[in-house]
Protein backbone atom coordinates (compact mmCIF):
# COMPACT_ATOMS: atom_id res chain seq x y z
CA UNK A 1 0.00 0.00 0.00
CA UNK A 2 2.74 2.69 -0.94
CA UNK A 3 0.15 4.91 -2.79
CA UNK A 4 -1.94 4.75 0.81
CA UNK A 5 1.27 5.81 2.70
CA UNK A 6 1.86 9.00 0.49
CA UNK A 7 -1.79 9.37 0.70
CA UNK A 8 -1.76 9.12 4.27
CA UNK A 9 1.11 11.71 4.36
CA UNK A 10 0.15 14.59 2.05
CA UNK A 11 -3.71 14.32 4.31
CA UNK A 12 -1.77 15.20 7.29
CA UNK A 13 0.45 17.16 5.65
CA UNK A 14 -2.22 19.55 4.10
CA UNK A 15 -4.09 19.69 7.58
CA UNK A 16 -0.76 21.07 9.37
CA UNK A 17 -0.45 23.34 6.44
CA UNK A 18 -4.15 24.76 7.22
CA UNK A 19 -3.93 24.85 11.26
CA UNK A 20 -0.33 27.09 10.39
CA UNK A 21 -2.20 29.29 7.82
CA UNK A 22 -5.12 29.89 10.53
CA UNK A 23 -1.85 30.78 13.15
CA UNK A 24 0.41 32.79 11.52
CA UNK A 25 -3.01 34.69 9.51
CA UNK A 26 -4.33 35.19 13.62
CA UNK A 27 -0.92 36.09 14.17
CA UNK A 28 -0.89 38.62 11.52
CA UNK A 29 -4.21 40.11 12.19
CA UNK A 30 -2.92 40.49 16.24
CA UNK A 31 -0.50 42.90 15.13
CA UNK A 32 -2.24 44.81 11.99
CA UNK A 33 -3.29 48.21 13.02
CA UNK A 34 -6.22 48.82 10.76
CA UNK A 35 -8.92 47.44 9.52
CA UNK A 36 -11.29 46.41 12.32
CA UNK A 37 -14.24 44.70 11.35
CA UNK A 38 -16.50 42.19 12.92
CA UNK A 39 -18.11 38.97 11.56
CA UNK A 40 -15.67 35.66 10.03
CA UNK A 41 -12.01 36.62 9.43
CA UNK A 42 -11.75 37.04 5.85
CA UNK A 43 -9.19 34.21 5.97
CA UNK A 44 -11.67 31.80 7.06
CA UNK A 45 -13.54 32.14 3.98
CA UNK A 46 -10.41 33.06 1.45
CA UNK A 47 -7.29 30.99 2.16
CA UNK A 48 -8.69 28.08 4.21
CA UNK A 49 -11.23 27.52 1.99
CA UNK A 50 -9.29 27.45 -1.21
CA UNK A 51 -6.80 25.24 0.77
CA UNK A 52 -9.32 22.77 1.69
CA UNK A 53 -9.58 21.53 -1.83
CA UNK A 54 -6.05 20.08 -1.56
CA UNK A 55 -7.03 18.15 1.58
CA UNK A 56 -9.91 16.69 -0.59
CA UNK A 57 -7.44 16.21 -3.14
CA UNK A 58 -5.42 14.28 -0.48
CA UNK A 59 -8.50 12.34 0.71
CA UNK A 60 -8.97 11.12 -2.97
CA UNK A 61 -5.73 10.06 -3.84
CA UNK A 62 -6.23 8.05 -0.60
CA UNK A 63 -9.30 6.60 -1.69
CA UNK A 64 -7.62 5.53 -5.20
CA UNK A 65 -4.00 4.36 -3.58
CA UNK A 66 -5.08 0.96 -4.68
CA UNK A 67 -6.18 1.30 -8.19
CA UNK A 68 -2.73 3.73 -8.24
CA UNK A 69 -0.55 1.22 -6.73
CA UNK A 70 -1.54 -1.02 -9.35
CA UNK A 71 -1.10 1.02 -12.48
CA UNK A 72 2.41 2.36 -11.03
CA UNK A 73 3.94 -0.80 -10.32
CA UNK A 74 1.91 -4.23 -11.68
CA UNK A 75 0.87 -5.37 -8.45
CA UNK A 76 1.18 -4.99 -4.84
CA UNK A 77 4.83 -6.15 -4.45
CA UNK A 78 6.57 -2.78 -4.29
CA UNK A 79 6.17 -1.84 -1.01
CA UNK A 80 8.02 1.76 0.51
CA UNK A 81 8.20 1.86 4.56
CA UNK A 82 5.57 4.42 6.05
CA UNK A 83 8.58 6.37 7.64
CA UNK A 84 9.86 6.94 3.83
CA UNK A 85 7.08 8.11 2.55
CA UNK A 86 6.54 10.51 5.23
CA UNK A 87 9.70 11.75 4.36
CA UNK A 88 9.41 11.82 0.83
CA UNK A 89 6.18 13.78 0.88
CA UNK A 90 7.23 16.12 3.95
CA UNK A 91 10.32 17.01 1.41
CA UNK A 92 7.62 17.48 -1.25
CA UNK A 93 5.23 19.67 0.51
CA UNK A 94 8.02 21.81 1.62
CA UNK A 95 9.94 22.12 -1.42
CA UNK A 96 7.89 22.26 -4.55
CA UNK A 97 5.91 25.76 -3.23
CA UNK A 98 9.37 26.79 -2.96
CA UNK A 99 10.34 25.81 -6.25
CA UNK A 100 6.70 27.87 -7.47
CA UNK A 101 8.07 30.93 -5.89
CA UNK A 102 11.59 30.44 -7.93
CA UNK A 103 10.24 29.63 -10.95
CA UNK A 104 7.83 32.53 -10.83
CA UNK A 105 11.02 34.59 -10.15
CA UNK A 106 12.37 33.27 -13.10
CA UNK A 107 9.97 33.66 -15.67
CA UNK A 108 9.37 37.29 -14.38
CA UNK A 109 13.23 38.31 -14.84
CA UNK A 110 13.02 36.76 -18.04
CA UNK A 111 10.15 39.06 -18.91
CA UNK A 112 12.05 42.24 -17.50
CA UNK A 113 14.94 41.30 -19.78
CA UNK A 114 12.99 40.46 -22.94
CA UNK A 115 10.89 43.36 -22.72
CA UNK A 116 14.12 45.63 -21.23
CA UNK A 117 11.66 47.44 -19.33
CA UNK A 118 11.06 46.89 -15.11
CA UNK A 119 7.09 48.50 -16.53
CA UNK A 120 5.95 45.06 -16.86
CA UNK A 121 4.81 44.36 -12.48
CA UNK A 122 8.28 45.51 -11.21
CA UNK A 123 7.16 47.85 -9.22
CA UNK A 124 5.49 44.69 -7.39
CA UNK A 125 8.89 43.97 -5.78
CA UNK A 126 8.97 47.15 -3.68
CA UNK A 127 5.60 46.45 -2.32
CA UNK A 128 5.21 44.67 1.47
CA UNK A 129 2.18 42.98 0.16
CA UNK A 130 3.71 41.45 -2.82
CA UNK A 131 6.12 39.64 0.42
CA UNK A 132 3.42 39.12 2.72
CA UNK A 133 2.02 37.44 -0.13
CA UNK A 134 4.42 35.18 -0.20
CA UNK A 135 4.76 34.49 3.63
CA UNK A 136 1.04 33.74 3.92
CA UNK A 137 0.86 31.85 0.95
CA UNK A 138 3.89 29.55 0.93
CA UNK A 139 4.99 29.66 4.80
CA UNK A 140 2.37 27.16 5.83
CA UNK A 141 3.01 24.54 3.72
CA UNK A 142 6.88 24.97 4.41
CA UNK A 143 6.20 24.55 8.04
CA UNK A 144 4.08 21.27 7.61
CA UNK A 145 6.51 20.20 5.49
CA UNK A 146 9.22 20.14 8.15
CA UNK A 147 6.35 19.01 11.10
CA UNK A 148 6.06 16.22 8.44
CA UNK A 149 9.52 15.69 8.25
CA UNK A 150 9.87 15.57 12.27
CA UNK A 151 6.67 13.42 13.00
CA UNK A 152 7.43 10.29 10.61
CA UNK A 153 10.56 9.79 13.24
CA UNK A 154 7.85 8.66 15.69
CA UNK A 155 5.83 5.85 13.56
CA UNK A 156 7.76 3.01 12.98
Amino acid sequence: MTWRRYATAFVWATMVALVVDAALQLALDAVRVTGFGGGAPWWITANIVARGRWVVLAGLLWVCAPWLADEAHGGPGHAVTRVEAWRRVGVCVALVPMLWVAATWVVTALRFTLLASWATDGRVFLAADYYRGILIDYVPWLLAGIVILAVRRHLD
